[in-house]
This record gives structure tokens, sequence and C-alpha cells, in this order.
């Protein structure tokens, strides 16, 4: 509880002290590093929030961030042409994502959370490719993480 009460806190004032950098070329690796404290309305960071207290899951922040910065890297799709990444639902999904590795659940995994991946991608202005790259990756690092754990108690 904690801790999803210091990110609230933090998503909030960077909401409203971090100056808004510029996306292009000119931004390089600081767009990667401050989009997920980066957000388009009050609307969005309102939505994050509530987000990151409606899930279930563990709070994996220092593995979650990494992973939706590496993430952020990898190419977005649109169907509405180029969208810039904003945003904290990546660190969501990297949660999310570990948790399902960690019990192996690939195939409830994706049933669970198929129309979170799928909608955005008919949405203006969403990068929904990072949703769908933090939560694999996420997985993946879970599922590595329950293996080592496997492993250990033989």
């Amino acid at each position: 509880m904690k801790t999803r009460i210091a990110i609230s806190i933090i998503l909030i004032l960077s909401f409203f002290l971090l100056p808004k950098y510029a996306y292009g070329p000119e931004s390089g690796i600081t767009e990667h590093l401050l989009y997920p404290m980066s957000h388009a309305n009050i609307f969005h960071l309102a939505v994050n929030i509530l987000c990151l207290w409606m899930i279930r899951c563990p709070v994996y922040i220092l593995v979650s961030l990494p992973i939706a910065i590496i993430a952020s890297f990898f190419p977005a799709i649109s169907l509405y042409g180029d969208v810039p990444t904003l945003g904290f639902s990546g660190v969501l999904f990297a949660m999310v994502g570990i948790s399902w590795g960690k019990i192996n659940g690939f195939r409830n995994m994706v049933a669970k959370n198929k129309w979170y991946l799928i909608l955005p991608f008919f949405i203006p202005n969403i990068n929904a490719c990072i949703h769908v790259y933090c939560l694999l990756l996420g997985f993946v690092y879970g599922l590595h993480l329950y293996n080592i754990k496997i492993c250990s108690r033989r």
C-alpha cells in the first residue's frame, strides 16, 4: 500500500512539476526515460493512477519500470500514424505480465487482458504496442523468476 501511495504521489508531482519535453529527434534518450512519468492530460494521469490501485498483483516497480523503458525503444505501430509514448500504463502492463509469468499462465493472461490489448489499437493517439510489449516482456521476466525458484527448491 505504501508503494502505491508513493507512486501515486510521484506521478501527480511529475505531472505538474516536470517540464514537458519535446518529442522528436532532439529529445533523444530523455523521451524514453521520462515517458512513464509524462501524461497527455489530467484524465490520462487519473486513469493510470486508478489502474495502479485496481490491479491486484504486487507492485514490481524496480523491475517493471526498466521493462517499460526498454519496451519504449521497440516500434510503435498504429492505424493512425506515428504516436508518442506517454503514461504509466506500460509499467502497469509489465507488473501484470510479471505476475502471470510467475504462475506460467500465458493463456489466462491473454484471455483476461485481450480487450485491454486489442481496443487501444483502434483509439487514436494511443501507443497500443507498448502495452503488448510490456505485458510480454513482464511475462518472460516473471516466468524466468518462477523457473529459478523451482530449481532452487530441489
